[in-house]
């Protein structure tokens, strides 16, 4: 009897009662109660008050939800406190582990003709018989051999373009070897070839005919752009960090001196929108930071314009040797002068992105090297190394760099100190 209880109870569950139907006689309107039991409306399932039971979340997801807003909390505080700089120490102990010296080191036989950069987590030597990425455990992930002269490394992310400067020959590479090989013809020859920070290359080359050509290849290495130039030599070009424009310097006579001039193409119309004239300045490097400013670092002085033409700083050398400089910031530059030409009296000062000083620093020690990435600027002295923010604030020191000769600082804080056969990481 039990079971035919059960039988008769589930039966009535699958089934249910019979339900009158949803028909409307004619001359009747369909109203909003129709086909609804009393009981529905009663327990006041509408539609509104079914929405609001949907937006309060399950009790077990509170944990969870607290977790996620407290990280996005203290993101979001960290990186506002300080112009984010405690954002970056934190994700770089997240990679890096403690401060100091890091444990693994890339290792590279000694050359005086090395050239170095950071390749994604590798870093790149070229000289003028090979191009290696190492790893830092000590292995080597490629090598290649190659033939140049003048080897001139500009890396960006996880690319390089490496230029024989006079020669015949470029090598785009990227972590896993060389990706493209370009050659001139006719024994004509590359004056430079720059990436800017999303993989754009501008290359300036000698040409039959003209005074020198400008090439510019997207990120898919697909010819976007070409000139010839016939009434200027061009001897450097750099594609802007928006991918709007092509700024090439050009060389020649102004006023009966020698002067270079700043020219902006843009890339969709090929056509020259803006120019600046240098007086009596050959530029020896070129940089395009943020907000569209061109800064040109010549012989003679320290040029910064934008890109309607406009020269925003003029900063001559005057009586003064230029020692060093960095150009990499994200909003500065800096500038290393001294008051003689092998002396170690120098003064260090660093401008903004509008032409301003912002800070100098008297420095009575030898500077070998000076790299600026982010916010921070590294100075290796003989034998020590020094990171510095844009203000000239000293950020973190390193004692003994076992005769260190370069340093690369990158965007995370972190600084790669290179010496003869070896380089190692410094974690402030």
């Amino acid at each position: 009897m039990a079971m035919d209880d059960e039988r008769q109870v589930n039966e009535q569950e699958t089934t249910g009662p019979e339900r009158e139907p949803l028909s409307v006689p004619p001359g009747e309107s369909k109203s909003p109660g129709v086909g609804r039991k009393p009981e529905e409306k009663a327990q006041g399932n509408s539609p509104r008050e079914t929405g609001k039971k949907r937006l309060l979340p399950p009790i077990r997801h509170l944990p969870r939800l607290l977790i996620l807003l407290a990280v996005v909390l203290v993101v979001v505080v960290l990186t506002t406190m300080e112009d984010g700089n405690h954002f970056v120490t934190l994700r770089r102990w997240l990679m890096y582990g403690d401060s100091g010296t890091g444990e693994n080191e890339y290792a590279y036989v000694a050359d005086n003709n090395n050239r170095f950069a950071m390749l994604g987590d590798g870093l790149l030597v070229a000289n003028q018989n090979t191009i290696q990425l190492l790893d830092d455990d000590g292995t080597i992930r490629y090598t290649t051999s190659v033939s140049m002269s003048a080897p001139m490394i500009s890396a960006s992310g996880d690319m390089a373009a490496i230029c024989d400067i006079g020669g015949t020959s470029i090598y785009l590479v990227d972590e896993s070897g060389v990706r493209r090989t370009m050659k001139t013809s006719n024994g004509l020859r590359y004056y430079s070839a720059r990436l800017n920070s999303s993989g754009w290359l501008a290359v300036t080359e000698e040409k039959n005919g003209y005074k020198a050509s400008v090439s510019v290849y997207n990120s898919s290495g697909e010819l976007v752009f070409s000139f010839d130039s016939y009434d200027n030599y061009i001897s450097d070009a750099l594609v802007t960090e928006d991918c709007q424009s092509v700024v090439a310097v050009g060389l020649g006579a102004q006023d009966g001196t020698f002067g270079s001039t700043l020219l902006v193409y843009d890339l969709s119309e090929a056509a020259l929108t803006a120019s600046c004239q240098i007086q009596d300045g050959l530029p020896m490097d070129i940089a395009c930071g943020r907000n569209d400013r061109i800064l040109a670092l010549c012989d003679t002085r320290l040029a910064m314009a934008d890109q309607e033409g406009n020269l925003l700083l003029d900063y001559p050398y005057g009586s003064l040797y230029l020692h060093n400089y960095a150009l990499g910031g994200d909003n500065f530059s800096a500038l290393l002068l001294g008051k003689y030409q092998a002396g170690n009296i120098c003064e260090l000062t660093t401008f903004d992105q509008e032409g301003q000083e912002i800070a100098s620093l008297e420095i009575n020690e030898e500077v070998l090297d000076m790299s600026a990435a982010g916010g921070y600027l590294a100075v290796l002295y003989s034998d020590s190394l020094v990171i510095y923010n844009r203000d000239l604030e000293e950020h973190a020191q390193l004692v003994g760099t076992d005769y260190a000769g370069h340093v690369i600082m990158e965007s995370d804080g972190t600084a790669l100190v290179i010496a003869g056969t070896a380089a190692w990481r410094f974690l402030p």
